[in-house]
């Protein structure tokens, strides 16, 4: 059966990141969540597709961790220099 639902945008936008970060469809997240909710039995257990999925969903944000983390690390001071300046000033 197919429904609209009405949701604020930001609780929209949250819900499907969850969704993406644990590899699912929106569609296929919130029927888990509502068969969970009212107990009408439990999820099938995750596919390879879903697996597959989940780790791709897994990859993009550590993909996006490291574009984070090098950019906080652009300039004179890239991480192995600040490694060093920090072991320089431990005295190892």
């Amino acid at each position: 059966m197919k429904t609209t639902i009405e949701m604020p945008d930001d609780l929209f936008r949250r819900a499907k990141a969850v969704a993406a970060l644990q590899g699912l469809s929106m569609k296929d997240w919130l029927t888990n969540l509502l068969r969970r909710e009212v107990g009408a039995g439990t999820p099938a257990p995750p596919s390879d597709q879903d697996r597959e999925q989940e780790a791709d969903a897994f990859i993009q944000e550590l993909n996006r961790l490291a574009s984070d983390i090098s950019a906080n690390w652009q300039g004179p001071h890239d991480a192995v220099a600040a490694i060093r300046e920090q072991r320089r000033d431990l005295g190892a």
